[in-house]
C-alpha cells in the first residue's frame, strides 16, 4: 500500500468520523424523549417476545443442521443467522409500534424518520451494488448484498408500520374531536 493511499484513507476515515460525530450530536438533541411506566412495561414484553422468537428460530436452525438438511437450503449459514436475528429485532419493533412504545414521550419522530430513510437508502444502494458483484456463493444466497437488502426491507416495514399507526391515531383523534 502506497503512502499517499494510506494518508488519503486515514484522512477519509477521520473526516467521516468528524461528520458522523456532528450529525450524531444534532440527532441526539432532537431525539430526546422519555418512556413512561406503561411504555417501559410494553418494551420489556417486546424484548421477551423478541428473545423467544430468536430462541425458537435458533432451535429450528439447530434441528435443520442436525438432520443435515441445511445443505438443501438456498441461503448460506451466515445469512440464515442474520435472518434469525433480524426476525427477533422485527418482532420487538413491530410489537412496540403496535403498543405505542416505539417512541418515547416528547420524542420528535421526524428525526427518526429521517435517519431511517438514510439507512434505507444506504442499504438499498449497498445491496443493489453488491448484487452486481454476485449474490450467490456456492449456489446459495450470500450474506453481503442479501443482508443489506433484508435490512432495507426491515426498515421499510418499520416505516410503513409507524405511518399506519400514526395515521390511525390521527384518525381516531379527529373522530374524538367531533
Amino acid at each position: 500500500m502506497s503512502t499517499s493511499y494510506a494518508a488519503g484513507l486515514a484522512f477519509g476515515i477521520v473526516t467521516a468520523l468528524i461528520i458522523f460525530a456532528l450529525i450524531w450530536k444534532f440527532i441526539k438533541k432532537s431525539m430526546k424523549g422519555t418512556f413512561d411506566e406503561r411504555q417501559e412495561l410494553v418494551r420489556g414484553r417486546g424484548y421477551k417476545y423478541a428473545c423467544f422468537t430468536f430462541l425458537g428460530l435458533l432451535v429450528i436452525d439447530l434441528l435443520i443442521e442436525s438432520f443435515g438438511a441445511f445443505e438443501t437450503l438456498p441461503v448460506t449459514r451466515t445469512l440464515a443467522i442474520f435472518i434469525m436475528i433480524l426476525a427477533g429485532v422485527m418482532v420487538y419493533a413491530l410489537y412496540c409500534i403496535k403498543n405505542d412504545s416505539y417512541f418515547g414521550v416528547g420524542t420528535d419522530s421526524r428525526t427518526y424518520r429521517a435517519v431511517m430513510w438514510i439507512v434505507i437508502v444506504c442499504n438499498a444502494i449497498s445491496g443493489f451494488t453488491g448484487l452486481k458483484d454476485g449474490a450467490m456463493e456456492d449456489g446459495k444466497l450470500s450474506f453481503g448484498p442479501c443482508a443489506s437488502l433484508l435490512f432495507c426491507l426491515a426498515f421499510v416495514i418499520i416505516m410503513i408500520s409507524i405511518s399506519v399507526k400514526q395515521r390511525k391515531a390521527a384518525a381516531e383523534e379527529a373522530e374524538d374531536d367531533m
